[in-house]
């Protein structure tokens, strides 16, 4: 089963359990209003997404000989709620306006409260809230009884707890690198490493892992193929953001909002002092179509798209050779190819 098909099948699960955690919560309130908010949930997590988190869990326990399906799907719930949480807490943030071409969550809020003095400052509220409302649903998920043995299942949930924990203090430092001096590669390694080869790669694949009783051997073959993926996942989405944009933000977004990528510790590193000038005066600031161009520019002539490209190729690479030590056969060897192929095409 390929990502796309995978999707479909997972999407009518996801969608029955979504709607009949939204009637829940509708009759505990009964406030139309509020009830609004948490209804845009559905809309929100259905506006887009690959389930990337999901199909990895699938694919890897099935790897490994498992074979309850409706077990996979149902844990599976666990990480697109998670992911749902991180995109709503991001978009506060950066204070992002759409996602998957729909508004985001405190967008959506604000336009309802739009003759309000504080309709901002209520919507990133109210969004945080939801946040904490979908955390709430991840924990009960998490906790229930699963068709696993209890051994597996305990071992499971401390990876998925490690997950949250990761993700969210990483989250801290990528937000702290907003107003600091130019990061270091290190730091930025290690961000790229806990904020998106872990929490998409890693500690999904290997949840899997652990609950079809994978050896520790397999496991530690899991984080590395896990780790490759998700530098070369991050590396293309960085690379993407200043040649193409993404369809539903204007191009270098993330420039635009301070965040420090490979890319601009390697105009820091190895720039010119002029190109290093103009990056910095340019850094956390909207841009012009004019801005863009020239900022384009610079990252081509500076050698830096280059070498972008050559690192995702290289951590591909990776990513394939680690694949073939691992003890999957050749459907699911095939599966988890076509995705590391994808992060090798460098256009939308």
């Amino acid at each position: 089963m390929d990502v796309s098909s995978f999707k479909t099948t997972f999407d009518g699960v996801l969608q029955t359990y979504i709607h009949d955690k939204i009637a829940q919560a509708e009759k505990i309130i009964d406030d139309k209003k509020i009830n609004t908010f948490i209804a845009y949930i559905s809309t929100f997590i259905f506006s887009g997404g690959k389930r990337i988190r999901p199909y990895g869990l699938r694919v890897t326990y099935t790897w490994f000989g498992g074979i309850n399906e409706k077990a996979i799907l149902n844990f599976g719930i666990i990480f697109e709620l998670l992911h749902s949480m991180a995109l709503i807490h991001d978009d506060v943030i950066d204070q992002a306006q759409k996602r998957h071409n729909a508004l985001t969550v405190h967008a959506y809020i604000q336009t309802l409260l739009a003759n309000k003095s504080n309709a901002k400052h209520i919507a990133d509220g109210q969004a945080i809230l939801l946040w904490d409302l979908l955390l709430s649903r991840v924990y009960e998920l998490r906790y229930k009884q699963h068709d696993f043995p209890e051994n597996l299942l305990w071992e499971a949930r401390k990876n998925v707890h490690n997950m949250i924990e990761e993700v969210i203090l990483w989250q801290m430092i990528d937000v702290d690198m907003m107003i600091s001096g130019p990061a270091a590669l290190s730091l930025i390694d290690k961000k790229n490493m806990y904020k998106t080869a872990s929490y998409t790669f890693i500690r999904p694949m290997l949840t899997w892992a652990i609950l079809a009783n994978a050896s520790k051997e397999q496991q530690e073959l899991i984080k590395e193929l896990g780790s490759f993926m998700g530098l070369a996942f991050q590396m293309r989405d960085d690379y993407l953001d200043i040649v193409w944009g993404d369809k539903t933000k204007s191009t270098f977004s993330d420039m635009q909002e301070g965040q420090q990528t490979y890319f601009t510790n390697y105009i820091f590193e190895k720039g010119t002092p002029q190109q290093q000038e103009l990056l910095t005066s340019y850094m956390g600031k909207p841009l012009n179509i004019e801005e863009i161009k020239i900022l384009q520019t610079m990252f081509e002539e500076s050698g830096a798209l280059a070498f972008g490209k050559e690192s995702i190729l290289t951590y591909s690479q990776k990513a394939k050779s680690t694949l073939e030590k691992t003890q999957l056969n050749d459907e699911a060897k095939e599966s988890i190819m076509l995705l590391i192929k994808k992060m090798e095409k460098l256009e939308h």
